[in-house]
């Protein structure tokens, strides 16, 4: 019987997870990455190369950002980058980088005292998960950024755990729960997924965002700790942790057909046209589809009917409304439809599935929208649960 290979311990998966943001930090600025390079007996973390310039990296990883746990990792990252780039057959710079979870200026200058008075020779980097960069050494200055208005945001930003259900967010959660919706639901990438970076590569966001998603989720224990790739676990409760971020009044402008040519196609029709003939001055044309239950209908969910149907448009344009045949002028009290500019709209937008040719949220969308309406929207949502999402909770582990 083979033998399996033991799980990664959270400490090993914290050192991938920097490994792959300080390799895409390179690969970012157009270095060649060459992961885990061997020389004899000795291993490197990773080779760099541009143009005639190599450089051997040691990555040390601290898990808290005091100048006692930086300074001796700094130290220990220096010595074994020499002793590595000193096995290699081929001329290489020795490397030397920390990173950890908030590097603060004061640490920063304690770095770099600690490197003019011991090892003035040697090429380091810094970096942390917050997006501040230093690298010195030949070549490595396009690697650098400052660090983003930290006092701001510890002020006024909310709990961190308010950023789970932000709008990329919401996207890169789309994506890792694809693989379990048919196609036809819900428009985004199918695969399984190792890291942040093949996250953020897949979902066409910065590596950052998909890096701070993903330690969310492995820190409210959201993801299997024992799996080699992003699979999510206790599905039914982030389903509805997520319902819940939905729960709050949406802004909704109510309108009247200009020609008073009502039928349940109407709707649906305008927002094809659109999509195929935008004709706005606006470039790129704002974003539109059909949403909440005219698009249950649309996507062969439908339950509740005699709703005035919605859809999302990504800014509200007057003109875009009034091309779709639309008008807000005396529809207070009598709407034909409903516009929503969507609070999260790379979510809406990006997971919108294409139906007989008309732009369409997603079931998963959908099931976030519906809940709340007080038209039966509650059981809308409940006969998508039971269609859809029973499945998705089937297999919990």
């Amino acid at each position: 019987m083979p033998v399996s290979s033991p799980s990664p311990s959270p400490a090993q998966r914290n050192e991938r997870e920097y490994l792959d943001l300080l390799a895409d930090i390179f690969r970012q600025d157009g270095w060649r990455i060459k992961a885990a390079p061997r020389f004899g007996h000795r291993e490197g973390d990773l080779l760099v190369s541009r143009k005639d310039i190599r450089y051997l990296v040691e990555l040390k990883v601290a898990p808290e950002s005091r100048r006692d746990r930086l300074v001796p990792l700094l130290a220990q990252a220096i010595l074994q980058a020499r002793a590595v780039a000193h096995a290699s057959s081929q001329p290489a710079v020795p490397l030397a980088v920390i990173g950890a979870p908030l590097v603060s200026p004061s640490i920063v200058r304690s770095l770099q005292d600690f490197v003019a008075e011991n090892a003035p020779e040697a090429a380091v980097g810094i970096f942390d998960r917050e997006g501040f960069r230093l690298f010195v050494g030949p070549g490595l200055e396009g690697l650098n950024a400052p660090p983003p208005s930290r006092v701001h945001r510890r002020q006024h930003a909310p709990p961190e755990s308010a950023y789970l259900f932000s709008d990329l967010n919401q996207w890169m959660l789309k994506v890792l729960l694809a693989p379990l919706i048919p196609a036809d639901l819900l428009r985004a990438p199918r695969r399984e997924y190792r890291n942040a970076s093949e996250l953020a590569e897949a979902a066409e966001v910065s590596v950052m965002s998909a890096f701070r998603l993903v330690r969310q989720l492995r820190q409210e224990g959201f993801l299997d700790s024992d799996s080699g790739s992003l699979h999510l676990v206790r599905r039914e409760e982030l389903l509805h942790r997520w319902q819940a971020a939905h729960l709050r009044a949406v802004p909704e402008l109510p309108l009247r057909w200009i020609v008073p040519v009502k039928n349940e196609r109407q709707l649906p029709a305008a927002l094809h046209s659109y999509v195929a003939h935008p004709g706005v001055i606006q470039q790129p044309a704002p974003r539109a589809c059909l949403g909440l239950f005219a698009a249950a209908e649309l996507l062969g969910f439908g339950f509740v009917h005699g709703v005035p149907p919605y859809f999302y448009l990504e800014n509200l344009d007057r003109e875009v409304v009034q091309r779709m045949g639309l008008s807000p002028e005396r529809a207070e009290h009598a709407p034909d439809a409903y516009v929503r500019v969507p609070a999260f709209r790379e979510s809406v937008f990006r997971g919108a599935v294409e139906v007989k040719g008309v732009p369409t949220a997603d079931i998963l969308q959908v099931w976030l929208d519906v809940g709340s309406h007080p038209a039966r929207g509650a059981a809308q949502a409940g006969q998508i649960w039971r269609r859809v999402f029973s499945s998705i909770l089937e297999n919990k582990s």
